[in-house]
């Protein structure tokens, strides 16, 4: 009997070498159905990478679970593309499924490495609250010394040399002035530190005045970060609320030595502050390791939307 399954496709024939053999050809059309390896290995390749995205929005201080979100996904993209190459011929042909679980790979080890740039920054920053930390502890006992100085009318300089140690016959003692005043050299240490720092923020160095970026940039060296506007306004209320008149146009404010001391020590008075009005503003008010993460929230989705369309563009290609 006739056969119900028939299949009927194009052809021809063919007589090759010197007409010795009869040779039919006949082309066989074949479309794979894209649902198996789309809802096993597309969808959830990109899954993963949004739970990669995640670690953005998570606290850079929380290393095991920033940890657990940058690396966990790497190793399942890994897994997830060695699972693939292992249903498929070996072969040097480019394969659209395989470029893109690439593609997604590199972005969760882009985020991966993110998280390592992240935890330098932390570190870093910790070195600065660390300064002020210290300086925290020992700034009480260097108020009087700055007190003093208010009332001598006395410069930072001339208040340092005041109270150095004085040589006599091959040693070094307290000066009368230290034991008169009741001041030890604990105290001093305060003093000279930030005296020090001013002086390498002092790019100007002859007026011996630091400037609204000098004051920003030796706040920023102590773990301080705030916008220069918001920065110009602490600085003259400050500076009022010691008796120093301040310039109309705040961002023209300059601090000695001596205020730049004190203003260390009150600037915690201060941190009640609005959130910046600018997009400038708001990146100046944060660290390096939430600028990092601002930065990854908005580059990591336009990265992946745009290398999706990229190969839904290259997928007659393949």
């Amino acid at each position: 009997p006739e056969s119900r399954h028939v299949l009927e496709t194009s052809g021809s024939t063919e007589i090759l070498f010197s007409d010795s053999w009869d040779y039919v050809t006949l082309r066989l059309p074949f479309k794979r159905k894209p649902r198996f390896m789309e809802n096993q290995v597309l969808m959830p390749s990109l899954l993963f990478v949004a739970v990669s995205y995640i670690q953005f929005w998570v606290d850079p201080g929380q290393a095991p679970a920033r940890a657990a979100l940058a690396v966990i996904p790497v190793l399942i993209m890994l897994t997830m593309s060695s699972s693939v190459y292992s249903s498929l011929p070996e072969g040097s042909q480019e394969m659209w499924l395989s470029d893109n679980l690439m593609a997604l790979t590199f972005v969760c080890s882009i985020s991966a490495l993110q998280f390592v740039l992240i935890q330098v920054c932390l570190m870093r920053e910790q070195v600065c609250s660390e300064k002020v930390k210290g300086l925290s502890r020992i700034g009480e006992t260097a108020r009087k010394l700055l007190e003093q100085a208010d009332r001598d009318e006395k410069s930072l300089p001339d208040v340092l040399e005041k109270y150095q140690p004085i040589e006599e016959q091959g040693m070094r003692a307290s000066s009368k002035a230290m034991i008169d005043d009741n001041i030890k050299e604990c105290d001093m240490l305060y003093v000279e530190y930030v005296n020090m720092i001013f002086k390498r923020f002092d790019t100007g160095g002859s007026d011996n005045m630091l400037h609204l970026d000098e004051i920003r940039r030796a706040m920023t060296y102590f773990g301080i970060y705030i916008s220069k506007g918001q920065l110009a306004e602490t600085t003259c209320k400050f500076l009022r609320d010691i008796g120093v008149a301040t310039p109309e146009n705040e961002r023209q404010v300059e601090i000695t030595c001596m205020q730049f001391c004190r203003f260390l020590q009150n600037q915690g008075k201060y941190e009640l502050r609005p959130r910046p009005k600018t997009i400038r503003g708001y990146l100046e008010s944060n660290p390096p390791s939430k600028l990092c993460d601002l930065v990854a929230r908005v580059i990591i989705p336009l990265f992946v939307i745009v290398q999706q369309l990229w190969l839904q563009e290259r997928l007659s290609v393949y």
